[in-house]
């Protein structure tokens, strides 16, 4: 569990830097786009430190059930945001946004106010919290608003794709956008929705992990394919955070899924995790040093390589 809450940690940093960076670096023809970015990028911080707050949180049932509210709110907020970040400048982009904000508030406003008619019976455990979720009209609406909301943004993606093709711009980068959103969207339904319908909230942390696998492909085609001025030395330096960051995640998993594999499904312990993880940032440092050492002790033998050989030919 240490390690997953550590995981969200570093999702969350990568995300809420993410929009930070597209907000502020963002030129003033793109800015209405990146405000859109950044808001959803809040959201989904929210979200994952709601699910942090759930899964760890194993004695105050009232800061669960808060947990719990904010993880379903969050996730129609960040939702809409992402629908306004790719089809607000569109045509019926607008309404269709409007549409899906006021869908979502109702929804939002009953979970908050009246959270029976969404989930009851809070079981805190140290295996594992979970709630058992009441199927009716709001979880109902609730579902059908994702199952709707999810194709209105791959079709607001696919129809500026077509339009930059006929335009003749090839590089728009809509569909790695259009590739992780469908990812995340997947993993996101099957653990975040499916999964807790059957009493089974171990899996809802891989949500968050999916969508930063989204932030990044937002992130990488913003980048590429907009005017983003990053020449602000703050902007640099978070730049270069966003992507240590990304590698810190991955390292994490590649490293946890290793370490299973080794000592047959024992998790590694948080401190081991930061400990390697310092050890390589360590070696990151160190390898201008190292680079410079060995090309001087490679300088020192072709040097020597050819004294040998002049001496011969003497």
């Amino acid at each position: 569990m240490q390690l997953i809450i550590l995981l969200l940690a570093a999702v969350s940093i990568l995300t809420i830097l993410s929009g930070i960076v597209i907000f502020f670096g963002s030129s003033k023809g793109y800015r209405i786009k990146a405000f859109w970015f950044l808001l959803a990028t809040i959201f989904s911080t929210l979200w994952m430190t709601a699910i942090s707050i759930f899964l760890s949180s194993t004695k105050n049932s009232d800061v669960v059930d808060l947990s719990v509210k904010l993880t379903f709110i969050s996730a129609i907020l960040l939702d809409v945001a992402f629908l306004a970040y790719v089809s607000w400048k569109q045509k019926y982009g607008r309404s269709i946004t409007l549409f899906y904000s006021i869908f979502g508030a109702v929804v939002s406003v009953l979970i908050a106010i009246k959270p029976e008619l969404m989930y009851s019976n809070i079981q805190l455990a140290p295996a594992g919290n979970s709630v058992d979720i009441n199927v009716g009209p709001l979880y109902i609406s609730y579902v059908v608003f994702f199952a709707t909301l999810v194709p209105a943004v791959v079709l607001a993606l696919t129809r500026h794709y077509i339009s930059k093709r006929k335009g003749g711009k090839k590089q728009t980068g809509d569909i790695v956008i259009m590739l992780s959103f469908g990812a995340s969207s997947i993993i996101t339904l099957v653990a975040d929705l499916i999964l807790p319908l059957t009493g089974l909230w171990d899996y809802i942390w891989l949500g968050p992990l999916a969508l930063s696998a989204m932030i990044i492909g937002f992130y990488y085609t913003t980048l590429r394919y907009s005017n983003l001025n990053l020449n602000s030395m703050t902007l640099r330096i978070l730049s270069y955070v966003v992507i240590l960051t990304s590698l810190a995640i991955l390292y994490m998993i590649i490293f946890a899924i290793v370490f299973s594999g080794m000592f047959r499904g024992a998790t590694p312990s948080t401190e081991v995790i930061v400990l390697n993880f310092v050890m390589i940032l360590i070696m990151m440092l160190l390898m201008p040093a190292i680079n410079q050492l060995s090309n001087f002790v490679r300088s020192l033998i072709t040097s020597k390589s050819k004294n040998i050989t002049d001496e011969k030919d003497d």
